[in-house]
């Protein structure tokens, strides 16, 4: 149900502003709803800081699995000063990670270049310096066997070898500009030997840097402490300025409780000196007042879907996560139908759920069940992976309910089981919207519409499947009608209600007549996957297996075929189970989703408290 929201109007002093803040936030019930945008300097600089250490606390992580050992602890340290407070040794962090990068760069950069001599050889660069020197000019180029071709008359080009598919090319020339049609390869800056030394330095630089990050990795906890401060600080102070300052006094703050939380608040409150004002949300705030949904147990396994698709029903609607496990439970089973698919799902779940370490999360007890929902199903209508053959095993046609059975079953049964399950639906969400105006005359209005729900559910048995309808139907239209115009619309002009509900009423007719008729998809979905997983056995294993290649092929195309088939009922179950919930049962229950959730203003608690 939707917990009862109390407004708050909370006054602190600016004195000990933060404190009371934070006292307020590790109270963790306060929804709070700015008066305006929290904009200041410190929150800037705050953000700043946060970024900072968390890079510097994700740079010390890689030495998690590669801290000091016990020798390394004893030994006389390289680094004997420390740094003192959390900046210091943040700054310590970044800065000797900055210089790790580098020389990280730098090494790279050499050993390219060293790469250069084990492609042209060990040179001596002082030599072609002399050569230079008396005006003798030495160029390297790697050209394609046609180039090398093309230059083969001339006396100044000089083939050393080859590298991979190119050639290596000297050209010899007294002319400093003349060069060939070609990239030239430019020669490396340092000698070999004195390329080795570099590379060494700079290795032994980064080992230093490993050395002194992993020595600094012992305070982590403690850089990860100022974090949380940081965040704390960040947290509060984007409250305290969304607030409205008066005179420099005190701050003043609009929010929301939950009913059952007021007496804590005001406890709080009167501990610690702050100024507050209880009321009811009135008329025009019920649109802003935050969603907070309280469920037994079993129905919390729903949330999940619930929050990934956003619905959040608002204030002043209905909760239908109860309705909405217990239908979108049902047509799971009904939308896939195949007790084979929903065992495999199972032992999936099964295997998953046994590799977590953590206590189970509420996603695994959903699909628990909608994996039974799935496996009971298939039983009902004998689908075992779309093989009559397993379906007439004794033991599981004897399970079969012969009139929903996917291999000779009743279509024009099964049909018109899915309008009474559409029409059930929908007359649960007037029901429920007729409880939430029990205590107007629009109940009545709402009895109304599940009259004219039942007898819409018979135009539809005889316009789809060809049934004749019962003489009640003109009773249960007329009387329904009637209801809608006289109740719908009270107030101070009865005629005028009525006139707008009449007038509202025929394109709510053709609108409750398509919704009757969406609930075949649950017909049509179930009998296209019975179709593809038959269409896949015949595929794979038609007339039979004769040879072993024959039969690894099956093999593959039953595990891929089936693989599919199962990806796309699991598709449609999001796609129809979810839409028949929130579109058509939600549309009769009144209900758009239009709320914000619940979400306090919380901080955790220091250890010191």
């Amino acid at each position: 149900m939707i917990t009862k929201m109390k407004k708050i109007t909370l006054f602190m002093s600016e004195i000990d502003i933060d404190a009371d803040l934070t006292i307020l936030g590790q109270l963790g019930i306060m929804h709070i709803k700015p008066f305006q945008p929290a904009e200041d300097e410190s929150i800037d600089r705050v953000n700043a800081r946060i970024k900072q250490m968390k890079v510097a606390i994700s740079i010390l992580e890689r030495y998690d699995n590669n801290p000091l050992t016990g020798h390394e602890c004893d030994a006389e340290p390289k680094f004997s000063h420390m740094p003192k407070g959390e900046i210091s040794l943040m700054e310590q962090v970044l800065q000797t990670e900055e210089t790790r990068n580098q020389n990280i760069e730098l090494a790279q950069k050499l050993q390219n270049t060293k790469h250069w001599y084990n492609d042209w050889g060990n040179v001596s660069l002082t030599e072609f310096k002399y050569l230079k020197e008396k005006g003798i000019y030495l160029k390297l180029y790697l050209l394609k066997d046609d180039a090398v071709q093309k230059l083969s008359n001339r006396d100044d080009i000089v083939v050393v070898g080859k590298l991979d598919k190119m050639n290596r090319i000297v050209l010899i020339t007294e002319n400093r500009n003349e060069k060939l049609e070609s990239n030239e390869v430019e020669f490396p800056t340092y000698s070999l030997t004195i390329l080795e030394d570099c590379i060494k330095k700079t290795n032994r630089e980064i080992e230093v840097a490993d050395e002194k990050l992993r020595t600094l990795h012992v305070q982590i906890s403690f850089l990860r402490d100022a974090l949380n401060e940081r965040v704390r600080r960040n947290l509060v102070r984007n409250v305290q300025y969304g607030g409205i300052e008066v005179e420099n006094q005190f701050r003043y703050w609009k929010g929301y409780i939950p009913e059952q939380s007021i007496g804590k608040f005001i406890n709080i409150a009167e501990e610690h000196n702050w100024g507050y004002l209880i009321q009811d949300p009135t008329q025009e705030e019920l649109e802003e007042v935050p969603t907070l949904i309280h469920s037994p147990k079993w129905v919390e396994r729903i949330r999940p879907v619930m929050s990934f698709m956003g619905l959040v029903p608002g204030y002043n609607e209905i909760d239908v996560s109860r309705i909405f496990l217990i239908f979108f439970t049902f047509f799971t089973g009904i939308l896939v139908g195949d007790a084979g698919y929903g065992f495999v799902f199972l032992l999936v779940t099964l295997f998953v759920h046994s590799k977590q370490k953590f206590k189970p999360k509420i996603e695994f007890s959903l699909i628990y069940t909608l994996s039974v929902s799935v496996l009971f199903w298939g039983v009902l209508t004998g689908t075992y992976f779309g093989a009559k053959q397993i379906a007439e095993i004794p033991f599981f046609s004897s399970l079969i309910i012969d009139k929903l059975s996917s291999f000779g079953g009743d279509p024009i049964f099964i049909q018109k089981l899915m309008f009474i399950i559409g029409a059930i639906h929908l007359s649960i969400g007037h029901i429920q919207k007729s409880l939430k105006y029990i205590n107007s005359v629009k109940a009545i209005a709402e009895l109304g519409w599940i009259a004219i729900i039942w007898s819409l559910y018979f135009i539809v048995n005889q316009m789809v499947l060809g049934l004749e309808p019962p003489e009640l139907v003109i009773w249960l239209f007329i009387g329904g009608g009637l209801l809608i115009a006289l109740f719908s619309n009270p107030g101070t002009n009865f005629f005028k209600g009525v006139i707008s509900s009449l007038g509202g009423l025929p394109l709510s007719l053709i609108s409750g007549f398509s919704d009757i008729i969406s609930y075949i998809r649950l017909y049509a979905v179930g009998i296209a996957t019975v179709l593809m997983a038959i269409s896949f056995n015949q595929m794979a294993i038609g007339d039979g297996i004769t040879t072993v290649s024959s039969g690894i092929v099956a093999v593959i195309i039953l595990i891929l075929g089936h693989g599919l088939n199962m990806i796309l009922a699991a598709m449609a179950v999001i796609v129809h189970g979810v839409r028949l919930n929130m579109l058509e049962y939600a549309g009769h229950a009144g209900v758009e989703f239009s709320g914000n959730e619940f979400n306090p203003f919380t901080l955790k608690k220091s250890n010191n408290n």
